[in-house]
């Protein structure tokens, strides 16, 4: 029997590829955002460094011109920072359209894989079918050889309690108990047609 071949495997093999390319899309967007996160806390870090640093001066005498000076500073900090803000908030939009397109190429994917692994099944038991056919063809041959090579008279044929040797095919990848049970069957049937139960 031919080996088994998915008939739509390059298409299976497509739809691995586009889940891989929304996998990267995903992975750009998610550093870009925590790119923009982390810009923002560096400038909240910042802006707490600057009040800090005003609350100092305010002890030690600072001119007016270096108060007004921290003072822009941070609010061209806050400024940045609310920008930053609306960013992400327009960044996670984009990151959860993205986490959609991912879903959809992996549902979109493993759709072809149950549909790959269904066929795979049924390839299997058309297998088995024809192992266990090939099995009982072969054995009945064997059988009939036998009888027909043998040149004892009929009563010495009905005493003998040689029995002749028969093959099994089992499946290794099914652990081979149904063709087993087959083989045990064919085995019965001779040993009782030689022991001269079968006549």
């Amino acid at each position: 029997m031919k080996r088994f071949r998915f008939s739509l495997e390059t298409v299976l093999r497509l739809r691995h590829l586009k889940e891989e390319e929304e996998l990267k899309r995903l992975s750009i967007v998610v550093s870009e955002l925590n790119q923009i996160f982390t810009e923002r806390e560096f400038n909240e870090k910042e802006i707490e460094r600057s009040y800090r640093e005003i609350e100092s001066s305010a002890q030690i005498g600072t001119s007016l011109d270096e108060y007004l000076s921290i003072e822009r500073y941070i609010q061209g900090l806050m400024r940045i920072n609310e920008e930053l803000s609306a960013k992400i908030e327009k960044k996670n939009q984009e990151v959860n359209l993205v986490r959609v397109d991912v879903l959809k190429a992996r549902k979109d994917k493993r759709v072809l894989e149950i549909l790959r692994e269904n066929r795979y099944l049924e390839w299997k038991k058309k297998r088995n079918r024809q192992e266990r056919r090939e099995l009982e063809e072969y054995n009945e041959m064997v059988l009939m050889n036998q009888i027909h090579a043998d040149p004892r008279p009929e009563g010495k044929k009905e005493s003998s309690k040689k029995i002749p040797k028969t093959f099994k095919i089992l499946n290794r990848e099914d652990g081979g108990d149904e063709l087993m049970g087959d083989f045990k069957n064919l085995r019965d049937f001779y040993e009782k047609y030689y022991m001269g139960q079968g006549r």
